[in-house]
């Protein structure tokens, strides 16, 4: 059954395709509601469908073998899940795990290629996404060897925000130690920090955003440097889509 067109528009990636491409693209995808913990793909495994999150948001994880995970990225409505199939890879070298339940557009491998080869918009729309994802995963490992944990942490939240679109998120000490891949001990002392300033309240895995303009001026310049590269990129496709239906 094909994907609801009213929800289109729920995912960044998709909602930029020129009408005729969306319509086309949505013919071969599913609606599917996903749940937290749901495993998407699994680091050295096969990963059979695509996925392009409507209001769910889903953890980007490094397996490691001498120590615990690390998350690396996190997806929401702005990209896709499981890149690698784009470029013909099946076998995930990343887990992608739901962290936000919601529902999300789910297209199977074969289907996305034989899209991919029919459509060349679509294609150049998701290499450029595979572009930027590059592009934050390369920013988020030096974000790590140069920024402090409260300013990481005030980045993770404001991203997270943007992907949950809510102030009010669930997350347990062991969630954040994982995203900023440092000990329980460092995130009570940054979330300490940013609850002096009074910019969080957090309480036993509850967490509210109290003041977004003061935690972007606590986070380090990545956070707003995301948000440029993508808008640039997003500005080039709908230029593109301009120019073509000229």
């Amino acid at each position: 059954m094909a994907a609801p067109k009213y929800l289109a528009q729920a995912n960044q990636l998709i909602a930029i395709l020129p009408e005729a491409s969306r319509e086309f693209f949505l013919e071969h995808c599913e609606l599917v509601s996903v749940q937290r913990q749901d495993l998407l793909s699994q680091s050295g495994q096969s990963a059979e469908h695509a996925y392009f999150p409507l209001d769910s948001y889903v953890a980007v994880v490094l397996n490691m073998l001498d120590s615990n995970d690390v998350q690396v990225d996190m997806t929401g409505n702005e990209g896709m899940v499981n890149v690698s199939l784009v470029l013909g890879v099946r076998v995930a070298s990343l887990t992608n795990v739901v962290q936000g339940a919601g529902r999300a557009f789910r297209i199977h491998h074969t289907e996305l290629q034989k899209l991919l080869d029919a459509d060349p918009f679509l294609r150049n729309v998701l290499n450029l996404y595979i572009s930027l994802r590059m592009d934050q995963l390369a920013r988020n490992m030096a974000c790590a060897s140069f920024h402090t944990v409260e300013q990481r942490l005030a980045r993770w939240l404001l991203k997270l925000k943007d992907r949950a679109h809510s102030t009010e998120l669930l997350l347990t000490q062991e969630v954040l130690s994982h995203m900023l891949g440092v000990r329980r001990e460092s995130v009570t002392q940054a979330a300490s920090a940013l609850q002096k300033k009074e910019l969080i309240s957090y309480s036993r895995g509850d967490l509210m955003l109290l003041n977004e303009p003061g935690l972007e001026a606590a986070a380090c310049g990545c956070y707003e440097a995301d948000l440029a590269i993508y808008g640039w990129a997003m500005a080039s496709l709908a230029l593109v889509q301009k120019s073509d239906a000229i």
